[in-house]
């Protein structure tokens, strides 16, 4: 508070802003620091991330103007924080006023989940499809790191794969013992298909209909198309099935730093947008299922 104090002195004797400018200008600050103060969240630990879950606090309340005046409101204040060392970043410069606040990562619940790895398969590419669903579910791969995987970077002995992730780091991902079983049953399948199509060098453990290694472009068909198959009245995409991962591993007790290395985060704020998904599905349950919720 002393910073406040001293941050509106600095505006009236400096910038010289009028009384109600000051006053406004005041209210806003006075808004973050009681909703830092509340989270618990000291002002030099302030990210990106609760940054704009912030905004979406202030969307839900004010108009669209209003949000706009805070946010300019709070990035002048962040550019004085810097000057003052207290940050290193002004991170509401990375917030535009457009922006319209923290958006909760698209995901599927465990029963669609289900409805989709229960789609009817009768031919080699379906079976393709479901084992890349299979596999990015189970492992939390990026779809740019399931493309790129040999059938020799499998270890199946010790149920693991080695993965190219971002920045030519290797790390690896580990699978199921059922997901084991059926990834073997696929790399048969694929064997013969390949063999079929004269392409039996071919070592991509994701092939395409001619027998080459499957595009980029063609997977965001396959999600569009079993989109419409199952249903699915949300977003689902190859990054829905990784965000489902690592809900449903936080969902079941998982540490977030295991989740983190799991999913190739080089930073925990990364990964601790899935904890405000988690707690936002304890609250919808809070809701719906406590008598005095509706209270």
């Amino acid at each position: 508070m002393d910073l406040y104090e001293e941050y509106l002195t600095y505006l009236k004797g400096v910038k010289n802003l009028t009384d109600s400018t000051l006053i406004a200008y005041g209210e806003d600050l006075k808004e973050l620091l009681t909703y830092l103060e509340e989270k618990n969240i000291p002002l030099n630990e302030f990210t990106i991330h609760d940054a704009r879950l912030y905004i979406k606090t202030l969307n839900d309340k004010y108009s669209k103007k209003s949000v706009s005046r805070k946010i300019s409101a709070l990035r002048t204040y962040f550019t004085y924080l810097v000057k003052r060392e207290v940050v290193k970043h002004n991170i509401f410069q990375d917030i535009s006023v457009k922006d319209r606040g923290f958006h909760l990562p698209s995901f599927l619940s465990e029963d669609e989940v289900k409805r989709l790895l229960s789609v009817p398969r009768s031919c080699f590419e379906d079976e393709r499809d479901h084992i890349m669903f299979l596999f990015i579910y189970n492992s939390g791969a990026r779809i740019s790191e399931a493309l790129e995987i040999d059938v020799d970077d499998f270890d199946f002995l010790k149920r693991r794969v080695l993965i190219r992730g971002k920045g030519r780091k290797y790390r690896y991902l580990f699978f199921s013992k059922s997901t084991c079983e059926e990834i073997k049953e696929y790399i048969k399948l694929r064997e013969s298909f390949l063999l079929e199509k004269g392409k039996g060098d071919e070592r991509a453990f994701l092939v395409s209909s001619r027998g080459n290694r499957l595009p980029f472009s063609s997977s965001h068909i396959i999600f569009e198309k079993y989109a419409r198959l199952c249903g699915f009245d949300k977003e689902f995409t190859p990054h829905t099935l990784r965000h489902s991962f690592a809900t449903h591993l936080l969902d079941r007790g998982a540490d977030i730093r295991v989740v983190q290395e799991l999913l190739g985060h080089e930073s925990i704020s990364t990964t601790q947008i899935y904890t405000h998904v988690t707690k936002a599905r304890l609250h919808e349950t809070y809701d719906k299922a406590h008598p005095h919720a509706k209270g």
